[in-house]
């Protein structure tokens, strides 16, 4: 069992549950993605959710999340969030270069973006909550998330992204 995607089912399932009460913030929230309450099944809610992490629908995060993509495969935008996009990251279009960067760089951080690589600073791991607690694991990973992937260190700072939002 893959904790991440039961934390992504669980939030599905108290979506679809406050969405038919009526709920304020569920109902904006399927607003958002131009989805009402009438008639709302648990894979709408999934996709919603999935959206929400930074993927295509249910299936992409799943994959994704279940450490079934492959390296060149889309990792969606999981790794990303608004608050670091005032940050200047370097971005590669093929792995190798972004790893040789990496290694001339290893107090970096190398992580997917779609199909692409950015290689970040220390402020931008903060700005997503994975910093200070999440240091042995950052070390297990060798601070490139493409080579751990799917990795158990790679897993628990996947979990630790979900639930710190």
């Amino acid at each position: 069992m893959n904790r991440s995607i039961e934390e992504l089912k669980i939030r599905a399932k108290k979506l679809q549950n406050k969405a038919l009460e009526g709920e304020d913030a569920a109902c904006a929230l399927l607003a958002k993605y131009r989805m009402t309450p009438d008639g709302l099944q648990r894979k709408t809610c999934l996709n919603v959710i999935a959206k929400q992490q930074g993927f295509t629908d249910w299936r992409h995060a799943k994959t994704v999340l279940g450490g079934e993509a492959g390296c060149d495969q889309d990792q969606g935008s999981f790794w990303h969030s608004p608050s670091c996009s005032g940050f200047l990251n370097n971005w590669f279009a093929h792995y190798s270069e972004a790893r040789d960067y990496l290694s001339q760089n290893p107090d970096m951080y190398l992580l997917p973006y779609k199909k692409q690589y950015m290689v970040v600073a220390e402020n931008f791991i903060k700005s997503i909550n994975l910093s200070e607690q999440c240091a042995p694991y950052w070390k297990a990973v060798g601070h490139d998330l493409i080579d751990a992937y799917g990795s158990s260190a790679w897993q628990t700072l996947v979990w630790t992204r979900i639930v710190r939002g």
